[in-house]
């Protein structure tokens, strides 16, 4: 049996490092500064450079990962792509390489990114995200773990996206997402929470109503957002409450502001 699974008509750097268990399809380039784990499955048309990748992850046809940045500013660092396990990557896929050397763009574990999505420079994605047809993420964004983009879905570079934050289809998001919450709009703001989600992922009940209470004083009272956030820290807060108070307080480009409350499933 030979060394690696690699078709005949694929081109693979001399340097590439790649485990005998992963399979390359044909015509895929494997670019140099390339490191496969285990079990890895490369569909035929493929570019892949300049990328650390993980075990068991399958990659679709004509994806392009570690190729260079699309930012004016590179100037030709040996960046990368770091890319943790199981991961889905669909056809047409483009995750680009970091602007810098010392961090690269990251993926963690068990993503899904479903056709044409883009990961732009210098992003920081968690694990068990969910990016569905033709989002677009521009550079320098941060997306926390069970993040779910619907179709569409176009991210504003440095924008952070909270844990199990849910996006709606069409969305263009400007500002950060609080986690748990949802965000609808053609310029986004907040229509509730994600609650099916946290149940799904395990979340307790008293959590999730804790969350509820915090998401009406934070976006449905009238208090200014520090006062919000003072208040629910005055009351000894939940871990799950104390994530989303720490990230409003630590946001830099703004918090997404909630849509006016039109019926009682808004919050749902």
């Amino acid at each position: 049996m030979p060394d690696t699974h690699i078709h005949p008509t694929a081109i693979v750097d001399p340097s590439a490092k790649i485990d005998p268990t992963t399979v390359i399809g044909p015509y895929t380039i494997i670019g140099p500064n390339v490191t496969m784990g285990r079990h890895n499955r490369i569909g035929p048309f493929c570019q892949i450079e300049n990328t650390v990748m993980g075990d068991d992850n399958e990659v679709i046809s004509h994806a392009s990962i570690g190729v260079k940045p699309q930012d004016l500013s590179y100037n030709g660092v040996p960046s990368m792509v770091v890319m943790g396990s199981r991961n889905k990557i669909r056809e047409c896929v483009t995750i680009h390489r970091s602007t810098s050397a010392e961090n690269p763009t990251r993926l963690g574990d068990d993503c899904l990114l479903m056709a044409n999505s883009h990961v732009a420079h210098d992003c920081q994605l968690g694990s068990h995200i969910i990016l569905a047809n033709s989002t677009g993420i521009a550079g320098h964004v941060h997306l926390a773990d069970r993040v779910i983009t619907s179709g569409m879905v176009g991210i504003h570079q440095f924008v952070r996206v909270g844990k199990l934050a849910m996006l709606s289809g069409g969305a263009m998001v400007p500002l950060d997402i609080p986690p748990f919450c949802t965000a609808q709009g053609e310029r986004a703001r907040l229509v509730g929470l994600n609650i099916v989600g946290m149940r799904r992922a395990g979340m307790k009940r008293e959590e999730i109503t804790a969350v509820k209470h915090a998401f009406k004083t934070l976006f449905r009272s009238k208090l200014m957002l520090k006062e919000a956030i003072e208040q629910l820290e005055a009351q000894n807060p939940l871990p799950a409450v104390k994530e989303m108070l720490e990230f409003c307080k630590n946001s830099k480009r703004g918090i997404t502001s909630a849509k006016r409350k039109v019926n009682q499933a808004d919050d749902e």
